[in-house]
């Protein structure tokens, strides 16, 4: 018998391992902050009693979430639990205006369920060491004026996350980078330790020499290993940047969204937070 249910914080391990064999190079830590963002968000499915996949679906605020991690175990394919597992995640996001990032190959299954493409999305990865420290006037995430941060990401996310923003950046070995002037924040940035080498996100930024200068500071954090970046296609700028730092892609996603959409400032965003939970 198919069951879904909550998983409780101890069990988010098995999202984050599923993620990691699907190559999708999880944080060493997203799993804490990604429950910070919503508890009720995450969902196990279990056949016959064994763990059999999962998704996410989290709430932000009252207007908007994000389904993700959706994996079913090689074992348990082609059963309908893929399927079911996303019917309990549209249902519970029911009213709200709903994103994902999914495969372009899946593009037909999104739009059955009123999913409609945004742009697409590339992973970029290389060594930015022959680019970096750059030298710019830089503060912590952890520097700054809370509140000021919280509404800088509101403006770029679409809705104010601040339990999931305080989690993420108080990571074990996390490194902000923020640029603000006498006006307030213009740009920051987050990298943390993956899987595999290191992965920035977000990446928000005012104007693209910000987000060139935060992207330079945030890989002298990355040592001598890759670093990866989620950059929306939607602002081309974004795509210039990785690409003239001579990164490559790994491989493309779709943003897409169900309801009225997102108005977001595309101009300012070089780099997603996650592919997982926004």
């Amino acid at each position: 018998m198919l069951t879904i249910r909550c998983l409780k914080l101890n069990e988010m391990v098995f999202p984050m391992e599923l993620a990691a064999r699907e190559g999708w190079n999880p944080g060493l830590y997203d799993g804490v902050s990604f429950y910070e963002a919503d508890p009720g968000g995450f969902f196990l499915a279990e056949l016959d009693g064994g763990m059999a996949g999962c998704i996410s679906a989290v709430r932000y605020g009252d207007r908007l979430g994000y389904i993700g991690g959706h994996v079913v175990l090689p074992p348990y394919r082609g059963q309908g639990i893929g399927e079911a597992l996303w019917q309990h995640a549209v249902e519970h996001l029911k009213g709200r205006v709903a994103g994902t990032d999914g495969l372009p190959v899946m593009e037909n299954f999104y739009q059955r369920y009123g999913f409609i493409p945004e742009y697409g999305i590339s992973r970029y990865a290389g060594k930015l060491l022959d680019h970096a420290c750059l030298g710019i006037d830089v503060y912590s995430a952890l520097e700054l004026d809370p509140k000021g941060l919280i509404d800088y990401d509101r403006r770029m996310f679409g809705c104010v996350r601040e339990t999931f923003l305080s989690a993420w950046i108080g990571q074990p070995g996390v490194e902000s980078a923020c640029y603000a002037d006498q006006e307030g924040i213009k740009g920051y940035g987050v990298i943390r330790a993956c899987r595999q080498g290191c992965r920035v996100g977000p990446l928000f930024a005012d104007t693209e020499e910000i987000a060139r200068r935060l992207l330079c500071h945030l890989a002298c954090k990355a040592g001598e290993g890759a670093l990866m970046i989620d950059v929306p296609h939607a602002n081309p700028a974004a795509v210039a940047l990785a690409e003239s730092f001579g990164m490559e892609q790994l491989f493309s996603r779709l943003r897409l969204y169900s309801g009225e959409g997102l108005e977001l400032p595309a101009r300012n965003i070089y780099g997603l937070t996650t592919l997982d939970i926004g």
